[in-house]
């Protein structure tokens, strides 16, 4: 059997059917054979994130229980060295990275195996190799899968749909056959050898099975909220023009409450220039759960990022900053420890203002690896929350020029708010305010801006007169005993053509279980039980790669669920994480030296600033779980729920 796994219409996704009907040909009846004999899977445009390389032309993998052969089209050779051409090569398994490149001939330059493509990138022209860029493909696919815990051999390939001939070994031109193909993928490193024969595998057929059950190969199938996402990232918005008239003439901020549109109007004006003008942006967040959201949109929406194709990228500020630090020489490329994070900022920010690292050497770096530095734009989610060395190290390393930041008002949880403005003279200041809360119903403002009113959080977002309705339910039981509750939430989201995917959970940080299998949540144990799939976001491990499947709903600790959106959102143990911010407060120093605020009001205060980020997250449903009703902050919830009991239930 022959899948083809992915969003129809592209290049790479036609070069995907030239791959299959080229198989088919050449070993007739694999295209209908039980998938307990042969198994061959086409994934289309494949993002793995947090990896060098993040996108993926191609990923093509197979099992043969009975070998096939191909007749060698290319010079194949054995792990001795010896040319295996004399006779048919047996192929019993592969995976492989394909690279998909549709420059015609006056774009392609071939020295032995080395293919260069000419790019052009914001009017740009740049001669680039396209060999180098599928060796990267296939060394992040194999660490992926080696994450996986799948130990594989992996290979590669160049196609060329547009060529009527190329001559470099691992690569084909248009009308290839299946012959040409494995041919290609078998040249790019010695195969294994038998009986002076070449054999084709990828590994022990336990490995290669891994590989086929990857997430890589199931269908990602958009619910009705990814669709409305999807049409946001490209429906006209006046807001959107009015950023991109200002950027490039200074640092740009989009300042906003929670829910008023701030990360989506990021990815609106990215998207944008990298459709009008082909440009690359990088969009930075601390969040790794809402790195791997984005990541899912961008997955979703076929949105590239590279250096060539521009697009859009999406990584964490610690992530990427740690790239920087290995290119200055402050650490080895694997070492990972994020405990000197302040320390190697300030290190790295040494570097720059005392000259040891000047411009250009920083552009030499850029130059050097385009695929992880060179961006037209950085944009900054949530940049309230930055430290000073990471904001000074950002602006060093790019142009503030190049900078747009959202801005989020009462919204910093990692300590003081950022301080962007330092050093930039005022006419290179562009602040763009949004004042009309863009994600809860009408319904489900009203109650938020009540809460605001009542506990003195000033949040001033105005409800949006375009999405009315809204519903929110106040559990007084705890929700694993809510299994009728859940099931009806399940219901209802797939009646209005949405999924588990569209679902949020946010837990405390009590509600997180750690054991000698990883960490988990308690609430992924309960609805596991009860048939829903989840992606448990509470694994630091889970948040590296996005949630693939739209039956999976999602939970994540509170302090991650910042920038974050569900149709339907639980909120378990409100009062709970309420009163673990408050005692937190309480016991640091910083709760001391507030002025004439007293410790109880700032810790309070600190309390539902956590709490109003955590409101702000539904769209149309949500569901309060109080773990003690008599509780100071659950007595609050419950007495302002009861002044609108038109759309609030509560649940004892």
């Amino acid at each position: 059997m022959i899948e083809v796994v992915g969003t129809e219409g592209s290049s790479e996704y036609r070069a995907a059917i030239m791959v299959r009907d080229a198989l088919e040909t050449a070993w007739p009846g694999v295209a209908t054979s039980p998938v307990e004999e042969e198994d061959i899977k086409i994934a289309v445009s494949v993002k793995i994130s947090g990896y060098r390389v993040q996108d993926i032309d191609i990923v093509l993998a197979g099992r043969l229980s009975r070998p096939r052969q191909i007749r060698p089209a290319r010079v194949i050779r054995g792990h001795s060295g010896n040319r295996l051409n004399n006779r048919p090569m047996l192929v019993e398994s592969f995976v492989v990275a394909l690279e998909v490149k549709d420059q015609d001939e006056r774009a392609v330059r071939v020295n032995d195996d080395q293919v260069q493509v000419r790019y052009s990138r914001s009017g740009k022209i740049e001669w680039k190799s396209a060999t180098d860029q599928n060796v990267n493909q296939l060394h992040a696919l194999k660490s992926y899968f080696s994450d996986q815990h799948t130990d594989v051999f992996m290979r590669r390939g160049l196609v060329f749909p547009s060529l009527d001939n190329i001559a470099a070994p691992s690569a084909v031109a248009s009308r290839f056959n299946g012959h040409q193909l494995m041919s290609a993928i078998a040249s790019s490193s010695p195969v294994l050898e038998r009986k002076g024969q070449g054999y084709l595998s990828a590994g022990s057929s336990q490995s290669v099975e891994k590989v086929l059950a990857s997430p890589l190969f199931r269908p990602m199938i958009p619910t009705r909220l990814d669709r409305e996402r999807m049409e946001r990232l490209a429906v006209k918005n006046p807001a959107v023009d009015e950023v991109l008239q200002t950027l490039g003439s200074g640092t740009v901020f989009l300042r906003g409450y929670g829910g008023t549109g701030k990360t989506v109007l990021l990815l609106q004006t990215a998207w944008k220039q990298y459709k009008v003008e082909g440009k690359r942006t990088l969009v930075l967040t601390y969040n790794l759960a809402l790195a791997a959201d984005m990541r899912r949109l961008m997955a979703l929406a076929g949105i590239p990022s590279s250096p060539e194709d521009g697009g859009i990228e999406i990584s964490t500020v610690m992530s990427f900053l740690y790239r920087w630090f290995s290119r200055f020489h402050l650490l080895e490329e694997e070492d990972l420890d994020f405990s000197r994070y302040p320390e190697l900022c300030a290190a790295a920010l040494e570097m720059v203002e005392s000259g040891a690292v000047g411009a250009a050497d920083i552009k030499s770096i850029v130059s050097a690896e385009p695929d992880r530095f060179d961006f037209d734009q950085v944009f900054v989610d949530e940049g309230q929350d930055w430290p000073s060395g990471e904001t000074a190290l950002l602006k060093a390393l790019y142009s503030p020029r190049q900078l747009c930041i959202a801005d989020g008002i009462d919204q910093f949880t990692r300590g003081q708010r950022a301080d962007w403005r330092k050093g930039l003279p005022r006419e290179e200041r562009k602040t763009h305010s949004l004042t009309t809360c863009l994600r809860l119903k009408r319904n489900l403002s009203l109650f938020v801006g009540e809460v605001a009113r009542s506990t003195g959080m000033g949040w001033e977002a105005e409800a949006n007169p375009a999405a009315g309705g809204g519903r929110l339910i106040v559990l007084c039981k705890p929700y694993e005993t809510a299994q009728e509750l859940h099931e009806q939430l399940v219901r209802e989201l797939r009646d209005d053509g949405n999924a588990p995917i569209d679902m949020l959970f946010c837990v405390p940080p009590d509600g997180v279980e750690r054991d000698g299998d990883g960490v988990r949540s308690s609430m992924s144990t309960v609805i596991s039980e009860w048939g829903t799939e989840t992606w448990d976001g509470v694994d630091p491990h889970v948040r590296l790669d996005f949630p693939r499947s739209s039956n999976q709903a999602r939970i994540v600790q509170y302090a991650s669920c910042r920038g974050l959106e569900g149709w339907t959102v639980v909120l378990d143990r409100f009062d709970r994480f309420l009163e673990h911010i408050a005692s937190w407060k309480r016991s640091s120093e910083a709760g001391e030296t507030e002025g004439f605020v007293d410790l109880e009001t700032a810790s309070d205060r600190e309390a539902w600033r956590w709490g109003m980020i955590a409101l702000t997250r539904p769209i149309d449903t949500l569901v309060i779980q109080l773990q003690d009703a008599e509780s100071k902050y659950a007595k609050q919830v419950l007495d302002i729920a009861a002044t609108m009991e038109d759309f609030v239930e509560i649940v004892r």
